[in-house]
Order: C-alpha cells, then sequence, then structure tokens
C-alpha cells in the first residue's frame, strides 16, 4: 500500500534549529551566508524544554539573528521539560531521552506551518558518536520519515566537521563567540568545569 503525501506550496526557505551555542550560531551564519546567495529564506527556531541554561541560550540565538536581520521564532516546550526534570535536580543536564528526537519533530512541524522546503540543525561529526539521536543511522532514518510527510529535505551541512573545523569556518564569516553560551549548568558566566564548557573552552580559546 503506498503512502500518499499532501501536496502544499512551498518556498525554499530552511528552517534553522538554533541554541546559541557554537555550532548551531556557526550554521546559522553559515546558512544565511548561503541564503544571500541564492535567494532563499532562513526560519530560525528556537526551543525552550525547560533546560538549565534556556534563558542565556536564547538571548545568544536572539542576538545573532538580530546581528544577521533574522526573527528569532520561540517554542514554549518548558512544561514537557518540567515534566522530565521532575526528582533530577542534582544530574548535570536536562533529562529530556533523545532530545534530537523531540526538537526534530517539533521543527518538522513548525516547517509546514511555514511551508519551508528545509530543515537544517547544527550536529557535528563529534557528536555522532555520543548518543543514539545523534548517530549517522538516525539522522537517516529520520531523512526517510519526513520524506512520507512531504517533499522536505533534512540537512546537517556541519555533520562531516569536527569542531576545530566548525570554529574555523565561524571566524571566517565573522561570529562573535563571546555571544554564544555553552554551559550545561545554565550559569553565568561559564562555569568552566562541565563537559560543554571544557570543549568549548579547549576550541575557542581566547575567542570566547
Amino acid at each position: 500500500m503506498s503512502v500518499q503525501t499532501t501536496c502544499v506550496k512551498r518556498t525554499e526557505g530552511t528552517v534553522v534549529l538554533v541554541s546559541g551555542g557554537v555550532d548551531s550560531t556557526v550554521l546559522l551564519h553559515h546558512q544565511h551566508a548561503h541564503s544571500r546567495l541564492d535567494g532563499t529564506r532562513v526560519f530560525p527556531l528556537f526551543l525552550d524544554y525547560a533546560q538549565r541554561a534556556a534563558r542565556f541560550e536564547r538571548e545568544a540565538a536572539d542576538w545573532h539573528c538580530r546581528q544577521l536581520g533574522l526573527s528569532l521564532h520561540a517554542i514554549d516546550l518548558a512544561q514537557l521539560g518540567e515534566s522530565f526534570r521532575a526528582g533530577q535536580a542534582l544530574k548535570r543536564h536536562v533529562p529530556l531521552p533523545h532530545r534530537n528526537l523531540v526538537a526534530l519533530s517539533v521543527a518538522l512541524s513548525y516547517l509546514e506551518l511555514v511551508r519551508g522546503s528545509a530543515l537544517s540543525f547544527g550536529i557535528i561529526q563529534d557528536d555522532t558518536d555520543g548518543y543514539p539521536s545523534a548517530s549517522l543511522a538516525f539522522l537517516e532514518s529520520f531523512r526517510v520519515m519526513a520524506q512520507t510527510l512531504g517533499p522536505v529535505r533534512i540537512d546537517a551541512p556541519l555533520v562531516s566537521w569536527n569542531k576545530a573545523t566548525v570554529v574555523q569556518e565561524g571566524q571566517r564569516l565573522g561570529v562573535d563567540f563571546r555571544r554564544t553560551y555553552s554551559c550545561m549548568l545554565g550559569l553565568d558566566p561559564h562555569c568552566g568545569r562541565c563537559s560543554q564548557c571544557q570543549r568549548r573552552f579547549a576550541v575557542l580559546g581566547g575567542l570566547g
């Protein structure tokens, strides 16, 4: 039995998932640079799932969007996140299992809302062995699933890049890394101790 999808008129636009961190910020600037060449639209999307750093992440993402003349759209999933955080106060990260699955699914729905043609997110090479919903197998499976819903692309332009390459691209694009945010504990300034902070400082040094 074949699956029929609804035919809708789509714009040449890309929804870009942004978190205010190094990788997604470079992706945002990267996508914006390409959009200026090919005339496509960019729809930045931020998800607040009650992660500890939500406020600072959103501020960072919004700052970069404004620098590029883009408007950030934020979706409030705080109640969902809070339900997973119950009783987990001492853990270093928000316990939202398979976070990428949730984020991409919501972003795919938003893509339908704006009638865009592509969804882009900032997974990098360093992530692909970290957890199942960042694996190449997951990415390919999600792409196949998304195609059953309509003629849309799921893009991961940075997936073959390591962190150092991402930073080099950010420097080429003029990204101000001081206006990005990475701390898993949601502290201001960065705690410098969590794994995200350590990776950040290892590659940015005096840049951020």
